[in-house]
């Protein structure tokens, strides 16, 4: 028994249940084919949902074969309008639970979209021998010859019959659009890598532990011409254990790629080739939606959010739904901005892609109220936008300034802070300067500084929420800088409706330091 053949039956004798049959109705279209659902119950397919099964007539391959559905989430929730994008899995028999739960827990985190998942089952029955055969037939492509098959193995028409059959009846049946993702592990990698190489349908391929060595590197010499080659966006993922790409193939291909591909390789040297499908799995849909995670968006204004989320359906070549926590946090921070008008349509976004929340009606009734004040008078985008003073209006403050920030009357005074303000090609610069427990000091850029009637005012973005402007306020009595903080751009209130206790500092001029 080949190496290939012997995974197959370890994958397949381990896991075959999760292709149990359903009661999901049947389809709304009848057109030909569509997808059947098969009576029975549904089984749990992991912490990621629930995988219901359908069969498919296909005349492309001219055979009956079984499809698992797995969906989101938030689908009974979110408005008929919302599409998700679908994310294939071949040999869905086994790895349709490992996607399920990684998709899940990406998802749920915000750091990849929700999509529908679909498994092509890949082997069936009681001879297992047999059904690899028919799985190594159909997951290879023609022109490549794996675990000594044939050089004329059907794996076009097998991602005909993904694109050509399967995939619109989704489209039929399920709120499902572009981007279309797929992932593939051992020979599934072997053909989601051609897919990558010879196909525009997936956006995003992960390929999980592929032979790309075989037969003097056919694959890798398959994409790199792609690559070099006018192309739609693509983005790739190789997650290796055993198997994957020479080192100056893969340098080739990151050198011929454009600018508008996405690649990445990771070798996981604590994994088998039987194990990577997980780890592998969560690191390269991780990656592969980076631009899409809410961690993605930094230190972003809040009125810049929704655009960005634009941009990167642009990227993916369709819209995207934001995450359900960027949505939520940005209806908060626009109502704590005064700007009733756009949190009332990120909250719509929020409901037509996740449901209305539970509190929904008390931020509806902050909206309205927020709505009824005129336009706020400071926003979070002039601050940061005003420019510096001229180093001769700075002339007094140019230098280190030494002293503390505290909240309560206790607090150490340590003196280890610095507000250092100097001259940087003609422009005025203020940093500041943290002691740590090296001999360095972490340096923060200060992005809001003005020269008041009084003193000196600076401030930067919160880097957490409240995405307002901490502004520090100081006036200047002889060589001490002192003041409150307030909250510049937003109006923020405690749980209760309290306003935060200020911070206080003092700092005190160095002597000499200019």
């Amino acid at each position: 028994m080949s190496y290939y053949r012997w995974r197959a039956f370890v994958f397949c004798a381990g896991l075959w249940i999760c292709t149990a049959t359903t009661t999901i109705p049947a389809a709304r279209t009848r057109q030909s084919p569509a997808l059947v659902a098969e009576a029975g119950d549904a089984v749990p397919a992991s912490r990621g949902g629930t995988a219901h099964r359908f069969r498919i007539a296909s005349s492309i391959l001219n055979e009956t074969r079984h499809v698992l559905i797995v969906l989101p989430s938030s689908y009974s929730q979110s408005a008929a309008a919302r599409r998700y994008p679908v994310t294939v899995v071949l040999d869905g028999e086994s790895l349709v639970p490992v996607v399920a739960a990684v998709s899940d827990e990406l998802s749920r985190n915000g750091q990849i979209p929700e999509s529908v998942i679909v498994g092509i089952a890949n082997v069936e029955g009681g001879d297992f021998l047999a059904s690899n055969t028919k799985r190594v037939h159909d997951l290879t492509p023609p022109g490549l010859s794996v675990s000594g098959s044939g050089r004329s193995e059907g794996g076009d028409l097998f991602l005909d019959f993904i694109e050509q059959e399967v995939l619109p009846a989704v489209d039929r049946q399920f709120r499902t659009a572009a981007p279309r993702i797929l992932i593939g592990h051992s020979s599934g990698a072997i053909l989601a890598t051609y897919a990558a190489a010879t196909r525009s349908t997936y956006r995003a391929v992960v390929s999980l532990d592929a032979p790309v060595q075989l037969d003097a590197s056919w694959l890798a010499k398959k994409l790199t011409a792609r690559a070099a080659a006018p192309a739609i966006p693509l983005r790739y993922a190789s997650l290796e254990a055993k198997f994957g790409w020479q080192d100056g193939e893969w340098a080739a291909l990151v050198k011929a790629a454009p600018a508008s591909w996405m690649l990445y390789r990771e070798h996981l040297p604590l994994e088998g080739h039987e194990t990577v499908p997980m780890l592998g799995a969560y690191l390269g849909l991780r990656q592969l939606f980076s631009d899409f995670s809410r961690f993605a968006v930094g230190d972003a204004t809040t009125m810049s959010v929704l655009p960005y989320y634009a941009k990167v359906g642009a990227a993916l070549g369709t819209s995207v739904t934001p995450p359900k926590r960027v949505l939520q946090d940005v209806v908060d921070d626009l109502l704590s901005e005064g700007r009733g008008a756009a949190a009332r349509d990120a909250y719509n976004m929020l409901v037509l892609g996740y449901g209305a929340p539970a509190n929904g009606a008390a931020i509806l009734a902050r909206i309205a109220e927020v709505e009824r004040r005129p336009p706020p008078a400071e926003t979070v985008e002039a601050l940061l936008a005003a420019p510096s003073p001229t180093p001769e209006e700075a002339r007094a403050y140019i230098g280190d300034w030494v002293g503390d920030v505290w909240m309560g009357p206790d607090e150490p005074r340590t003196g280890k802070q610095t507000l250092r303000i100097r001259v940087e090609n003609g422009k005025v610069i203020g940093e500041i300067l943290d002691a740590t427990s090296s001999a360095e000091r972490q340096v923060r850029r200060v992005q809001y500084l003005r020269v008041t009637p009084t003193g000196l005012t600076w401030g930067n973005l919160n880097g957490m929420r409240p995405r307002g402007v901490m502004m520090f306020e100081g006036k200047l009595d002889g060589d001490t800088l002192a003041g409150d903080s307030r909250w510049g751009g937003i109006d923020f209130r405690l749980p209760d409706g309290s306003r935060q206790p200020p911070l206080h500092f003092s700092f005190r001029r160095v002597p000499g330091k200019l």
